[in-house]
């Protein structure tokens, strides 16, 4: 089973020099947890969680912070033709709750979350023996 056949794809973003209260709202918007921020040349510079964003929010109210400031810079990624069985481990080793899907040309293709790996359990089990 590999990552491009259970991955969302073209997922939503957000610049690394938006505010962060504007994350909120894209991710509110989109019903997401998880957004991949991009650098200038389109490029995942990070990601934000919607639980570092509540963490963000406790500690800096209404002050104006930049996305670049409140998210993780070391993002792990894959690539669509990898299995769902080393996205998975991957996921599971680093407590993570998804990964950013990149094409060949290492632009953000999809991403896999822990319920697109549900879904391909869901697949399995519902498969015939």
């Amino acid at each position: 089973m590999l990552i491009k056949d259970y991955m969302s794809p073209s997922p939503v973003t957000i610049r690394e020099n938006a505010d962060y209260k504007s994350a909120f709202a894209v991710m509110n918007e989109h019903g997401i947890h998880h957004l991949p921020v991009v650098g200038s040349a389109d490029e995942v510079v990070g990601i934000i969680a919607l639980r570092d964003l509540k963490m963000a929010a406790n500690c800096f109210k209404e002050a104006p912070v930049e996305i670049a400031d409140v998210m993780l810079r070391h993002v792990l990624t894959a690539q669509a033709s990898d299995t769902l069985s080393n996205a998975a481990g991957q996921m599971i080793e680093h407590k993570i709750g998804c990964l950013p899907v990149l094409d060949d040309n290492k632009q953000l293709a999809g991403m896999l979350t822990e319920t697109d790996l549900f879904q391909a359990l869901r697949d399995l089990l519902d498969k015939p023996a």
